[in-house]
């Protein structure tokens, strides 16, 4: 990945975070409209490119997000924390695989930091029946956002 590819990365997440811990549970509507609106303007754009069957398919898909996605909010909680606790398990694991070999002390603990904080942020949205796990995963979020800054920003 790209520097300004990483940092731009690291501002949405920071912005995320910041929003689970100010917006809570109105969050999960906002990113399903997000969603939805993001699906028909890639529907749209495959349409502009005569993609038709898969412009129709982000069109509705995307309707369908924007009119019932409330009731499929707590589903997509539970799916978008599986996929943060696979990705953050799947790094952790390439970490020890590969990347540690080589380094000791705080180069270590800041290759390990990112996979951890995103294992976390897993397991707590998990949890997601009360606003305070908005809160906590909320600062786990900024705290990865700054991790992947501090990164892109060292190299």
């Amino acid at each position: 990945m790209k520097k300004s590819e990483m940092i731009i990365s690291a501002i949405f997440t920071i912005a995320i975070g910041v929003l689970l811990m100010i917006m809570k549970g109105e969050m999960i509507s906002v990113f399903m409209t997000v969603l939805g609106v993001s699906l028909i303007v890639f529907g749209l754009l495959d349409l502009l490119q005569k993609n038709v069957p898969f412009a129709v398919v982000k069109i509705v898909v995307g309707g369908v997000v924007i009119l019932f996605g409330w009731t499929i909010v707590s589903a997509v909680v539970y799916i978008l924390a599986s996929i943060v606790l696979i990705v953050g398990i799947l790094a952790l694991y390439d970490c020890l695989r590969y990347r540690l070999h080589c380094v000791q002390g705080k180069e270590a603990l800041k290759i390990l930091a990112t996979p951890v904080v995103c294992i976390l942020i897993g397991l707590i949205l998990f949890f997601n029946q009360w606003d305070w796990v908005f809160v906590v995963a909320g600062l786990f979020t900024v705290l990865e956002g700054g991790l992947l800054l501090w990164e892109a920003l060292s190299k």
